[in-house]
């Protein structure tokens, strides 16, 4: 408690300024170098470059960790033979292994390698019903629509406002030209129905501010859904399949037992660390209860498993 009213007298600058600091060895120790600029900061690696905001510093150990999986995601772009994937604004990018047309991310791309592992696992056909939890560009509610057809069902959901605006850009053109039924909502799915203090930050680890903190993005006010609320306003009477990547509310989310009276999907989570404890064995507890067998994989080019779970 002492610890974080501490922190919380800090000013946001300068504990971003000595993170930064603090990057900047760890890259060299790493084999990388860190370039600042006004408001983005690149990552080289050789010949390669990634760019990301000034505002997210906080993904830097994720890009020295998993540097090749965010570079090999999309085309990059060839300047003084130099191969630079820009993911430091909101931007349409070519997505390596998907060929309808450009996607547009709010920063980092979603390599279709993790979606191919949602793919796999999930065993879609023609008319099934799916619910994308942390949809964040709606890239993954596409492909799942592409299993599932026209006559399927996608319920995508997000909280934060710039991945909203993606999935919406990126979603609507979809939705023209193929007529599929890809269906949007706007918010947070938890474990009750009265709204969260949410951190929006643009980026793929938007969250709750009792997880993530207050200090990582601009907070708001958003509306919450329980898995029983999506099923019910969406009039489901089927699911089929859950891709579940919330950044920590996958630890709340499973507590719903009325929906698990109703439906038995196949449920894959990308687990998180919440105070220094990976959430695997509460989503495992919470699936057990409902006769659900998890097992956990490794995830392609990243540290995070996978939980695979089936009813």
């Amino acid at each position: 408690m002492i610890k974080q009213w501490f922190k919380s007298l800090i000013p946001p600058s300068l504990i971003q300024t000595v993170h930064l600091l603090i990057m900047k060895r760890a890259a060299a120790n790493r084999g990388f170098s860190l370039r600042l600029h006004d408001s983005f900061m690149e990552v080289i690696k050789d010949d390669k470059i990634i760019r990301i905001s000034r505002k997210h510093t906080v993904y830097l150990n994720d890009i020295f960790l998993s540097f090749d999986y965010y570079h090999k995601a999309v085309i990059p772009f060839k300047v003084n033979g130099l191969s630079i994937v820009d993911y430091s604004n909101p931007r349409y990018h070519d997505v390596v292994g998907f060929d309808l047309w450009p996607i547009m991310f709010p920063s980092f791309a979603e390599p279709v390698v993790t979606a191919s592992q949602y793919l796999e696992f999930a065993g879609l056909s023609a008319g099934m019903t799916v619910i994308d939890l942390g949809a964040y560009s709606g890239l993954t509610s596409i492909m799942f629509s592409q299993s599932v057809g026209q006559h399927g069902i996608v319920v995508a959901i997000d909280a934060d406002p710039i991945n909203l605006q993606c999935i919406h850009r990126n979603i609507d053109r979809y939705n023209k030209c193929c007529a599929s039924s890809i269906r949007i909502m706007e918010g947070a799915v938890w474990n009750h129905s009265n709204g969260i203090e949410f951190s929006c930050e643009g980026n793929m680890g938007g969250s709750a501010s009792t997880i993530v903190g207050r200090n990582r993005g601009q907070l708001m006010k958003v509306q919450t859904f329980t898995l029983s609320d999506v099923a019910k306003l969406n009039e489901l009477t089927r699911v089929d399949f859950i891709k579940c990547d919330i950044e920590g509310a996958e630890s709340v989310v499973f507590e719903d037992k009325a929906f698990f009276k109703s439906f038995r999907p196949r449920i894959i989570v990308e687990p998180h660390v919440i105070n220094g404890q990976l959430t695997s064995d509460k989503v495992m507890a919470d699936l057990s209860l409902y006769g659900y067998n998890c097992k956990t994989i490794r995830q392609e080019g990243v540290e995070l498993p996978l939980i695979e779970c089936i009813p």
